[in-house]
């Protein structure tokens, strides 16, 4: 009697041992994905703030000595608003791809890219234009780009934390048979 209680247990074990894994990887693909969803609403508030027709921007960027010195002319800050503006418009499309598939390696290496071109636009538009980054009617913009900066960046800490335990636990043995099994995919960080 004691060995035919040997066949009935070894299964029961290893089969709720398996539904525990797999819920664990259920839960760790959720977080993912919550965690996703916070960076999704926080670059959206960003893309509406890089989207805004109401940022009052100065009509030149140099003067007329300048000019008449033949040196260099900066690019005019609606030039570089409007790269800014591109940037914005090529992070939402990235964002709009990626939230069909928010564990796609391609779609997050894009919407980091995009990610990345928006910041640098930011950057050129303050650095080429010193009229703008100047100017105090501006100033309201420059603290609401900042601190939407900061929350997109903590979001994206978060989500980055996410992925990293939801990828070491696709990685250990013997979940990564699980994970195999139910094709549970790596995500990549941003």
């Amino acid at each position: 009697m004691f060995p035919s209680l040997w066949w009935w247990m070894v299964p029961a074990v290893l089969l709720s041992w398996a539904v525990g894994a797999h819920n664990r990887l259920v839960r760790l693909r959720g977080a993912v994905l919550q965690a996703f969803a916070t960076l999704d609403t926080q670059m959206q508030r960003w893309i509406a703030l890089a989207e805004s027709p109401s940022v009052p921007l100065p009509t030149a960027d140099h003067s007329a000595a300048e000019a008449a010195a033949g040196q260099a002319v900066p690019a005019t800050a609606q030039a570089l608003w409007a790269g800014v503006h591109a940037a914005a418009l090529q992070l939402g499309a990235s964002l709009a791809a990626t939230r069909a598939r928010p564990l796609d390696q391609g779609g997050l290496a894009a919407l980091s890219a995009a990610r990345e071109v928006l910041r640098s636009a930011w950057r050129r538009l303050l650095q080429d234009s010193p009229a703008f980054a100047g100017s105090v009617q501006a100033g309201g913009i420059h603290v609401l780009w900042d601190q939407q900066d900061t929350q997109v960046q903590l979001a994206c800490d978060q989500f980055n934390l996410a992925v990293e335990r939801y990828n070491a636990a696709l990685g250990a043995f013997p979940a990564v048979l699980l994970a195999w099994i139910f094709r549970f995919i790596p995500a990549r960080p941003l």
